[in-house]
């Protein structure tokens, strides 16, 4: 093994139990956690992102979560930033590492390294931006869909962000935002890293994902993105057009019935949940828990891996 900082990456589809995983793992080996989710960095969106009990967060120490209000951005580059320096004060404590969270794009971009971003145009920029104005959203995905199919079909048709970036690169440069990111990656990975996942039945993990959205509105979903409104955010923002939330304003906007807010809440779920799937299928190094039981033989490779 090299003398690179160890991490060990908690990961697998929404609603499998992370939490739980990296929560055990982080009691028995003294370790704190990371969040890696682009969604519980904000305030006041507890229920819909699913974010630890303040027992949980009491009694781990986890970072990266309630850093920032609902209007502010946040992206891979700047993750890597904050997440570097909580690692090198992690390590000179000497401290276990653990990342826990579903946004692989920003694990990736920790490990492997940042992409170096192209100059963007001011008419390629403007033109995406009359694009937006005239075409909204859908416009801009069927746009990507012709000039970059593999990153469309990647992508949600509602992330904005990312379907603006794609779409930035590809009029730019005329090459897929894939193909760039994997022509200028690093070939070697910035730390060493023990991946675990968590694994279950497609069927199961659906069930899981239909009851984690029921729970999440008797929970008081509703009341949580009400508290948002009152707050005076305003729902357009790329945070509140997250699952979940962009279904409850619809509710609350007459715009959908309860049981259509809960199952689009749920089919988007489930939805999501098949690309972190089929992202984490790329990962052959993965040591995967079945229904998330960590045995003797998990605790075994995370001690020979943190050197024990």
């Amino acid at each position: 093994m090299s003398n690179r900082i160890r991490l060990i990456v908690i990961t697998g589809p929404t609603a499998s139990g992370k939490t739980e995983i990296g929560l055990k793992i982080a009691r028995k080996f003294d370790g704190e956690i990371i969040s890696v989710d682009s969604m519980q960095i904000y305030r006041w969106m507890d229920i819909g992102t699913a974010k630890p009990s303040k027992e949980m967060l009491a009694e781990v120490p986890h970072h990266l979560i309630d850093i920032l209000n609902p209007d502010k951005s946040y992206n891979a580059g700047k993750f890597v930033k904050d997440a570097e320096i909580i690692i090198k004060n992690l390590h000179e404590q000497d401290k276990p590492i653990l990342l826990l969270g579903g946004t692989n794009l920003y694990i990736r971009s920790l490990i492997w390294g940042i992409i170096p971003v192209p100059d963007i145009s001011p008419e390629v920029k403007e033109e995406i931006k009359q694009l937006m104005a005239e075409k909204g959203l859908k416009g801009c995905y069927r746009k990507l869909e012709q000039l970059d199919p593999q990153s469309a079909k990647k992508l949600h048709c509602n992330d904005i962000s990312r379907i603006s970036r794609a779409l930035e690169v590809v009029m730019e440069t005329g090459e897929s935002i894939i193909d760039f990111q994997e022509k200028h990656r690093l070939s070697e990975p910035k730390y060493d890293v023990l991946t675990i996942g968590a694994d279950w039945k497609r069927q199961t993990l659906y069930e899981r994902i239909n009851q984690r959205v029921m729970n999440m509105v008797e929970e008081g979903l509703i009341e949580e993105a009400e508290n948002l409104l009152w707050r005076g955010y305003n729902t357009d923002l790329p945070s509140l057009n997250s699952i979940g939330y962009r279904q409850s304003f619809q509710y609350l906007n007459d715009q959908i019935d309860h049981d259509e807010m809960i199952a689009d809440i749920q089919q988007k779920s489930r939805h999501y949940a098949k690309k972190q799937i089929t992202w984490n299928k790329k990962n052959k190094a993965i040591h995967w828990l079945e229904n998330n039981h960590i045995t003797p033989k998990t605790n075994s490779i995370i001690e020979n891996f943190l050197m024990l």
